[in-house]
């Protein structure tokens, strides 16, 4: 018996365990756990809330800032932050262009103190999707440069369309060249909604700057609640009463295989022999070439038009 007690190991030395999700029995006899209830009264909450009637807007360009730091390898969420962000992201990227088909999503990662975009706005969810897996952990992000780099682009993006950053946060700090809140006010300015989501303790920091860009800021509670709020923000947001209508338009090209190898428009000042290819999108205009659908510049080809499947 007193083997048996001295083998016991110390509560810090065991794995990690959830000891606040208290189990307890529902109507139908089944077992779940407290933070699956309020996952459930939220997600319900916000399904009545949406509002009826509205016009939405359908043309979106939003960027996702991922934390690329060393507390994204924390086990708190399982398997760790890093595998199970991948795994949600995955299902956001294919809600997202289902509900928004004609919207670009773009991904940048923190870590180090720097910003590094891995994706630029695209409307491919497959390349999204492939980029995902070459994230690693390093170092402390850098929200201030996230941002700025995100507000570079999407400061070109047509008036028409929404300007959204989606921060998904994990540290608890962040290391800024600058003053922050400068970042914040040109976010005001250019109305670019930046929404967070942290997966560690509420930040003052974060709060803020979700409520001056008319954002969303939330922290998780487990994997299941953690994919709720980020599909959450697959939605198409409401459009601004001073928004006015306008016409977009848009070409559907055919992907053509030429003879001879060339280089697309959205590539030009690459020069790299891996973009120079026979075959692409051709504009049904101006037959300019593309190398993917609704993966060019935000402002549109040359003549305006964007192109899409």
């Amino acid at each position: 018996m007193e083997e048996n007690e001295g083998e016991k190991l110390y509560t810090w030395e065991t794995e990690y365990e959830r000891t606040w999700e208290a189990l307890k029995e529902d109507v139908d006899g089944h077992l779940q756990t407290e933070t699956d209830e309020l996952a459930y009264k939220i997600k319900r909450r916000r399904l009545f809330d949406y509002p009826k009637n509205m016009r939405l807007g359908m043309t979106r360009h939003m960027f996702v800032i991922v934390d690329g730091s060393s507390t994204m390898l924390d086990k708190d969420l399982r398997p760790d932050r890093l595998t199970c962000t991948i795994k949600v992201l995955e299902k956001f990227i294919l809600e997202f262009f289902d509900q928004n088909p004609v919207s670009q999503l773009g991904l940048i990662v923190t870590k180090n103190g720097r910003a590094e975009k891995l994706v630029e706005l695209s409307g491919n969810s497959r390349h999204l999707t492939s980029a995902l897996q070459k994230i690693t952990c390093n170092g402390e992000p850098s929200l201030q440069n996230s941002l700025n780099m995100a507000t570079s682009i999407l400061r070109n993006v047509p008036s028409y369309a929404s300007k959204e950053i989606l921060v998904i946060m994990a540290a608890l700090t962040s290391c800024d060249p600058g003053n922050i809140f400068d970042t914040v006010e040109e976010l005001a300015k250019l109305s670019v909604k930046c929404s967070i989501i942290g997966l560690a303790a509420e930040l003052k920091l974060c709060k803020t700057i979700a409520q001056r860009t008319q954002g969303t800021y939330s922290v998780v509670l487990d994997e299941s609640h953690y994919r709720d709020l980020l599909l959450q923000h697959t939605r198409p947001p409401t459009a601004k009463e001073t928004l006015e209508a306008s016409l977009i338009k848009m070409g559907f090209p055919h992907h053509v295989l030429i003879g001879d190898p060339s280089a697309c428009m959205c590539h030009l000042d690459q020069r790299s022999a891996e973009y120079i290819k026979p075959s692409g999108y051709f504009c049904p205009q101006w037959f300019c070439k593309v190398e993917m659908l609704v993966d060019i510049d935000p402002r549109g080809s040359l003549d305006g038009s964007r192109a899409v499947s």
